[in-house]
C-alpha cells in the first residue's frame, strides 16, 4: 500500500517532466529580449513585450509563449528581413469589466463570469521562456534562456 502512494506522490511531481525537450528544431533562435511598457496617463495600458529573433528556411507554426507565469498566442512579425516571434503580456489591473450588483438578480443580466486562466505548466526563470510549435500533429517545445531585459518603455 506504501509503494502505490508514494508511487501517486511521484507522480504528481513529474507533471512537467512530462514535456519532451528536444533540440533538433526547424529554427535557430538569434535573440531574445524583454521591456515592460507603460502608458504616460493614469489608468493607461502596461503589458511586457517579449521579442524573439529567429531564423528559419521553411515557415513555422508558432503557437504560444510561456513567460514569467503567463501564456499568449505566439505572433510572428516580419521587420527589416527579420522574423520576430512577438509575445505581448498585458499587466495592467484596470481592465476589469463593470458589474452590475443589486438586489434584484434580472438587474444583473449581462455579467458575464470570469473565465478560468491555462495553468502555468513550466518553473521558469524569470529570464527564461517556452514556445510551442505544431509539426505535423505533434506539439514541440523550445526553451529560450538568458533573455535580455531592456530598459523601460514609456509611451506618450
Amino acid at each position: 500500500m506504501k509503494l502505490i502512494g508514494i508511487l501517486i506522490l511521484a507522480l504528481s511531481f513529474t507533471k512537467c517532466a512530462s514535456v519532451k525537450m528536444e533540440n533538433n528544431h526547424p529554427f535557430k533562435i538569434e535573440s531574445a529580449s524583454y521591456s515592460h511598457v507603460t502608458g504616460g496617463v493614469k489608468g493607461s495600458y502596461n503589458s511586457t513585450n517579449l521579442i524573439i529573433n529567429f531564423t528559419a528556411e521553411k515557415p513555422v507554426d508558432f503557437q504560444k509563449v510561456y513567460f514569467q507565469n503567463r501564456i499568449t498566442k505566439a505572433v510572428v512579425e516580419q521587420h527589416n528581413d527579420k522574423q520576430y516571434i512577438a509575445a505581448r503580456y498585458k499587466t495592467s489591473s484596470n481592465d476589469r469589466k463593470d458589474l452590475i450588483l443589486h438586489a434584484d438578480p434580472k438587474k444583473e443580466f449581462g455579467n458575464t463570469p470570469n473565465t478560468p486562466a491555462e495553468e502555468f505548466p513550466f518553473e521558469l526563470k524569470e529570464n527564461e521562456a517556452m514556445v510551442s510549435y505544431i509539426i505535423g500533429e505533434k506539439t514541440h517545445y523550445v526553451k529560450i534562456e538568458n533573455i535580455i531585459k531592456k530598459d523601460k518603455v514609456f509611451m506618450q
